[in-house]
């Protein structure tokens, strides 16, 4: 699922942007087109998000009381996540060819069913992430006193998946982490070629090329899927049983949150929820690292970047990064890869006019890019479509002073390295300043 996901973003990104720079942004009205194409490719993933969570829910419903009724029932649930990707994908094609605001909105539909198929994908087999369990720390690590942890905040062991269709939560934590670096990693590498081909004069050529490839792509996946089904009613019995067990009011954890970390804050069982303050202030500054992390990325110009080969190699120093960031953090830590990935970063942007610094620069500093996804998906572990179009609209504000030719009157390098550093204590404010770096392979600051 995820590499399918992956290959669409690549393909769909690309043809957005060969559109955008083959005809729209020359034209008379393209300084408009230009944000209203931004406002419903990014602002809209939030609403969108948030009703496709509603969707999902409202399906879990209904799955469990076709079980009641029928517990023997062959009814697969509904991925309305696949749907709204296999929609955003028809609606770029469509929007390519008509208006900017139809191939806003088909960007926003894919992006939002395609993060949160990814977020929720379950994994069969026993891969990177899916280790059999006791992998985490045991350790009191909580303090004792009023603000936080009441200790036994360290995680309870069982970080690993299970290889038997593990979910996002913290049993598949690590896996999550490498699925969204691998999910957000190609957008950054079809812009770039998509953009590169239409100032070429090709765009009519990538966007057919681009279509084709996207269409395809979808048909070998709706074949795949069905071929799969098989697969999927051999694990329909433990689903099933999962859910009258829930029904029966057992206490069995449920196919979506057998147990969220408030990473701000203390453990949480599946049923409760974590107190609201903690997940304003970490809501508030992913979304400001986030508005920051947009911003840097207009505003920070490299002397060394002219011509293709420079170029190709920065876009590949960003996506290279998010990717890395993923596997890095799944592995070592969250907030352990954030903190040491941005305090280089913030080192090698003010001598970034060296073109391998200033590469390395912007490899460290999107490393962060799947982290703040990841911590917004565990304070809000039942809205993952809210949660990530609400990061997704943080980009679109970060866009608005490039767009509004906002200038700060600083060096690029200087302001790349504050944004670092100012991104790192906003981080550390939002996870909780009290907490230990780098708790858990999959920990919080």
């Amino acid at each position: 699922m995820t590499a399918f996901y992956s290959i669409l973003h690549f393909l769909v990104d690309g043809v957005c942007a060969a559109a955008m720079f083959g005809y729209v942004i020359s034209g008379k009205d393209g300084y408009v087109l230009i944000l209203l194409y931004n406002f419903c490719a990014f602002a809209l993933q939030m609403p969108f998000g948030a009703v496709l969570d509603a969707v999902n829910e409202k399906e879990e419903e209904r799955m469990q009381e076709e079980l009641l009724r029928n517990a023997d029932s062959k009814q697969n649930k509904k991925d309305w996540s696949l749907t709204a990707a296999f929609a955003g994908v028809l609606c770029t094609i469509v929007g390519a060819v008509t208006h900017p605001v139809l191939l806003g909105i088909g960007n926003a539909l894919f992006h939002v069913g395609g993060g949160v198929g990814t977020i929720c994908q379950k994994s069969r087999e026993r891969g990177y992430g899916g280790n059999s369990g006791n992998d985490g720390d045991r350790g009191n690590d909580g303090d004792s006193g009023n603000d936080g942890n009441r200790g036994n905040d360290g995680d309870s062991g069982n970080d690993g998946d299970s290889g038997n269709g593990a979910d996002w939560t913290l049993s598949g934590s690590r896996s999550l982490l490498v699925r969204l670096g691998v999910f957000v990693a190609p957008g950054a590498l079809g812009l770039y070629l998509g953009t590169l081909a239409a100032k070429a004069g090709y765009w009519s050529a990538a966007f057919l090329c681009g279509s084709a490839a996207m269409l395809l792509c979808c048909a070998v996946f709706f074949v795949w899927l069905r071929r799969t089904e098989e697969l999927d009613r051999e694990q329909r019995q433990d689903v099933r049983t999962e859910y009258l067990h829930r029904i029966d009011g057992i206490q069995k954890p449920g196919p979506v949150a057998e147990s969220v970390t408030d990473i701000a804050g203390s453990r949480k069982s599946g049923g409760s929820t974590v107190k609201k303050y903690r997940i304003v202030r970490l809501s508030i500054c992913c979304l400001l690292v986030v508005i920051l992390r947009s911003y840097l990325g207009m505003a920070v110009a490299f002397p060394w970047k002219t011509g293709i080969f420079a170029g190709l190699l920065a876009v590949f120093a960003v996506a290279g990064g998010k990717m890395a960031g993923g596997f890095l953090a799944a592995w070592g830590g969250a907030g352990r890869t954030a903190a040491v990935s941005l305090v280089l970063a913030s080192v090698c942007y003010l001598f970034s006019s060296v073109m391998p610094i200033g590469l390395a620069a912007l490899f460290l500093f999107n490393m962060t890019m799947p982290v703040t996804l990841y911590w917004m998906i565990l304070a809000l572990p039942r809205k993952p479509g809210f949660a990530f179009g609400f990061l997704t609209f943080a980009l679109f504000l970060g866009f608005l002073p490039s767009y509004l030719d906002v200038q700060t009157g600083l060096a690029g390098n200087v302001i790349g390295s504050a944004g670092s550093l100012l991104s790192l204590v906003i981080l550390a404010i939002g996870v909780g300043m009290n907490r230990r770096i780098g708790r858990g392979r999959a920990g919080a600051l």
